[in-house]
């Protein structure tokens, strides 16, 4: 919305959201233009809200009470009256500006002003860049809300000319509270103003606007309207600063996907549950059942021969790779399959007993006892065999001949292998994070997702790994593990070591928590990459990055300074606590998550 829009001597009408302090802001630039303030109470009993009244009216600006936007002409006052310029700011329901939840109410106020406007008047209907008029809230605004917009217009026999940004340097005072008096704020950076005139009848010709924002050409979240803001200097005496701002709206950008905010609530304590990446067990093949010793009697032939049956085969115990699980936290360390069932007689055989499947994730690696592997089951419903049933025995009937026509004797069934495998998963988590004990790797995950890992101030907090998922707005989830910390020399197996920096094997992208408070964390960073180095030198060819975490305390900014002119990388300077540059770090993530993706697609 410009300034330069109104004229001298205009009526303006001034309907929905933050009429009294946008009235105030329209006053404070001396346009020399009418002004009504409306409120949709008949009756304001707050004490604040006299005030308000009173204050505005004192400056000349009239203010209306019980004023229905979707019925303007039920009020007394504005049954007769005709307005240059008709505002309707931030339309919403609710304390949400949902526009697909508004079309009536919408429709509604484009019949009732096309009576209260004249017939070269305009209509502005301002949009902010969030349903609910912040930066966080979600969803964002729509690419099609302003076509909502129109369509609802068109019901009042208006068109849709231009669409503007609201130019916050203009109104710097304008402070929208939420829908009556909620504990929310309509910020006006980064919204748009749409304009409407009468016309006869909106058709296929008319009701496209002619002048549009290419929001597609925007490459970042930081976009300047200067090619827009064409504010004059010198208004009526006023002097209008012209400089350019930035604004941070919500455009998505193009190729990159944003992080979610959590809506979901969390849980108040912390969670016992981690990730099981690692399992030794103990699988056992089913018995095989029993063959029947019987002979057949008859009421006519009482010696009518052997009829015992054979026993029914043990059962396997099978692992197959499935999407259902994530980890080996539902294994037992013995795994049993069901025994086969026993003959009968009267030549009935026993049951084969069911094959025990186990669901292991995708891309579990089974290893001997002596540590070969000798499965990997990187696709779904790939079997391995772990443990096979022993066979059913025979029963007596079978041993039936020529030569020996009453057989007493049968075989009992076989036992089942009874085998030890060791299962690793081959990929646990997209992102590990990896750093010194008291890093802040658990604060960051608890900061990122909804998982509740264990945090205390004193070292090896967590022993196992948690894992937490990381939401994008393309629907794409990204797994985040946080992983016990490393010490020096744990690949000589130092304390738990050689277990600790398995886990880093399983991730596909690293990131290092510094702990930027240390004294020498540059120091810190050369241990965790000799100890990754010397425990795998292939981790290094794994895509990485690094955080300087608890930014927020004090002296921080120096060490910082020293830590980039020592390594030489780039660096994420941020704050798990307070959720500084927590937006930026997720975006670094999602860049390498997606080159990781292209590699995987060009070896594919």
């Amino acid at each position: 919305m410009k300034v330069s829009i109104f004229n001298e001597g205009d009526r303006v009408l001034l309907v929905g959201e933050g009429n009294f302090s946008f009235s105030l802001a329209l006053f404070h630039l001396n346009l020399k233009i009418d002004i009504t303030a409306t409120c949709y109470e008949t009756n304001v009993n707050e004490d604040f809200g006299k005030k308000n009244i009173e204050y505005l009216k004192n400056y000349g600006i009239r203010v209306l009470l019980g004023v229905d936007a979707t019925n303007l002409k039920d009020h007394p006052i504005l049954k007769t009256e005709l307005f240059d310029k008709i505002i309707f700011n931030f339309p919403h329901v609710g304390g949400k500006m949902r526009i697909e939840k508004n079309r009536e109410l919408l429709k509604q106020f484009f019949i009732s002003i096309s009576e209260s406007l004249k017939s070269n008047g305009q209509v502005l209907v301002t949009l902010c860049k969030g349903q609910g008029g912040t930066s966080i809230d979600n969803p964002p605004r729509r690419w099609d809300d302003s076509w909502k917009i129109t369509e609802m217009a068109a019901h009042g026999n208006f068109i849709l000319t231009a669409i503007e940004p609201f130019v916050w340097l203009s109104f710097q005072n304008y402070i929208v509270t939420g829908y009556r008096s909620l504990n929310k704020q309509f910020h006006s950076i980064g919204a748009l103003t749409h304009i409407f005139i009468k016309s006869e009848s909106p058709n296929l010709n008319n009701i496209a606007p002619k002048k549009k924002i290419n929001v597609l050409s925007c490459t970042n979240d930081n976009f300047s309207w200067t090619d827009i803001n064409d504010i004059v200097t010198n208004i009526n005496g006023i002097n209008i600063d012209t400089h350019t701002y930035t604004f941070d709206i919500t455009f998505k950008q193009e190729n990159i996907s944003k992080p979610l905010r959590i809506i979901k609530p969390k849980a108040i304590s912390d969670t016992e549950k981690s990730i099981v990446d690692l399992k030794k067990v103990r699988t056992i093949g089913g018995k095989g059942g029993d063959g029947n010793i019987s002979f057949l009697q008859l009421w006519a032939n009482e010696n009518a021969g052997p009829d015992g049956g054979d026993g029914g085969n043990g059962g396997h115990v099978i692992f197959q790779a499935a999407y259902d699980v994530r980890d080996l936290s539902h294994l037992t360390s013995i795994l049993k399959a069901e025994n086969g069932e026993n003959g009968h007689n009267k030549s009935c055989f026993g049951k084969n007993a069911e094959h025990t499947i186990i669901h292991v994730p995708i891309g579990t690696i089974v290893r001997n006892i002596e540590g070969h592997i000798i499965a990997d089951l990187n696709q779904k419903g790939m079997m391995f065999i772990a443990a096979r049933g022993g066979a059913g025995g025979h029963g007596n009937a079978f041993f039936k001949s020529d030569v020996y026509q009453v057989p007493r004797i049968s075989e009992y069934g076989a036992n089942g292998e009874d085998l030890q495998y060791v299962l690793e998963i081959s990929s646990m988590a997209h992102v590990g994070l990896i750093g010194f004990p008291n890093a802040g790797k658990s604060t960051l995950l608890r900061t990122i997702s909804r998982a509740r890992p264990k945090v205390a101030a004193y070292p090896f907090t967590t022993l196992k790994p948690h894992l937490g998922m990381v939401l994008y707005d393309d629907h794409e989830q990204i797994a985040v593990a946080d992983l016990p910390g490393l010490i020096p020399d744990s690949h000589k197996n130092k304390g738990l070591g050689i277990q600790f920096l398995k886990h880093i094997e399983r991730c596909k992208i690293l990131l290092f928590i510094l702990d930027i408070t240390s004294d020498e964390p540059w120091r810190d960073f050369e241990i965790l990459k000799y100890e990754i180095t010397k425990f795998n030198i292939q981790l290094n060819k794994r895509l990485f990055l690094i955080a300087a975490n608890k930014m927020d305390l004090s002296g921080t900014m120096k060490k910082l300074e020293i830590l980039k002119q020592k390594i030489h990388l780039p660096i994420i300077p941020i704050s798990a606590k307070m959720g500084t540059n927590i937006s930026i770090l997720l975006k670094e993530i999602r860049i390498l998550y997606d080159k990781e993706g292209k590699k995987k697609m060009e070896k594919t």
